[in-house]
């Protein structure tokens, strides 16, 4: 399952060179990223559950520079998950031109929010996860 969130640059968004700043990236792939969990009824599950994830690492190519006024995609899929750990892939592309303007790759971890201690990615959200996983390889044949 990839989740499309829609956003237009403001300028608040932007640095002095007239392009979003790269720590306005991290935002914006931020609510993509929630914005995909609030789809799936994932945040319901972790709230019920006293649970979080946590972004542990991070990777941003930049391709394409975004300025004031463009208009953007960012498509989210959930590509892989482990016992403790998952992994997921965002692509920012500018909706007029449909160039690719940012890749991005994030893992992340399932932690309690009382203590901050990871715990494994077990039962009810395991299995949404492993739906949507599975889902994606069976429309990729």
């Amino acid at each position: 399952m990839i989740h499309e969130a829609n956003f237009k640059i403001r300028t608040f968004h932007t640095d002095a060179f007239g392009h979003v700043n790269n720590a306005r990236y991290l935002e914006l792939l931020e609510e993509a990223r929630w914005q995909f969990a609030d789809s799936i009824k994932l945040v319901e599950m972790l709230r019920e559950q006293q649970l979080g994830f946590i972004i542990i690492d991070l990777r941003i190519r930049f391709r394409e520079p975004v300025t004031e006024g463009d208009e953007i995609s960012v498509a989210t899929s959930l590509i892989t998950l482990g016992t403790a750990s998952g992994e997921v892939k965002q692509q920012v592309t500018k909706r007029d031109s449909s160039k690719i303007a940012t890749n991005c790759l994030s893992h992340f971890i399932l932690v309690e929010r009382g203590t901050g201690r990871s715990v494994p990615v077990e039962g009810k959200i395991r299995e949404l996860l492993m739906q949507i996983i599975e889902s994606d390889s069976v429309a990729q044949v």
